[in-house]
């Protein structure tokens, strides 16, 4: 659930905006507040918490330990995504769920929907 804390102090969040900067240069997160904005939006929409989210689409493999990507969770938010986008079938909500994509995919965590 998100907290009083602000959705930027995030680990998940920082590292999104690290690899935004090192991709484009520049601060994209504070070029395009909106990008936060829609990140807020899905949590709010999901009720956890960004770096929850990330934690979630990750699983220890049993046989060797190594850290992957857990299919249910990945599926689950790529379906919570869906919705969230069909809220409105409009230009923006096609912005706010590639935003979150972005997010994602910045995490590690290859979402398609």
């Amino acid at each position: 659930m998100m907290t009083e804390q602000t959705i930027d102090s995030f680990n998940s969040v920082r590292t999104w905006r690290r690899d935004l900067s090192d991709q484009w240069g520049g601060d994209p997160i504070a070029e395009e507040p909106e990008k936060l904005q829609a990140l807020r939006r899905f949590c709010e929409f999901v009720g956890e918490d960004p770096d929850a989210i990330v934690a979630r689409c990750f699983r220890v493999r049993k046989s060797d330990g190594e850290q992957v990507i857990s299919i249910k969770w990945r599926a689950h938010y790529a379906e919570k995504i869906r919705e969230f986008r069909e809220q409105n079938q409009d230009q923006e909500s096609q912005r706010l769920a590639a935003d979150v994509l972005s997010f994602l995919i910045h995490n590690g965590v290859l979402v398609q929907v």
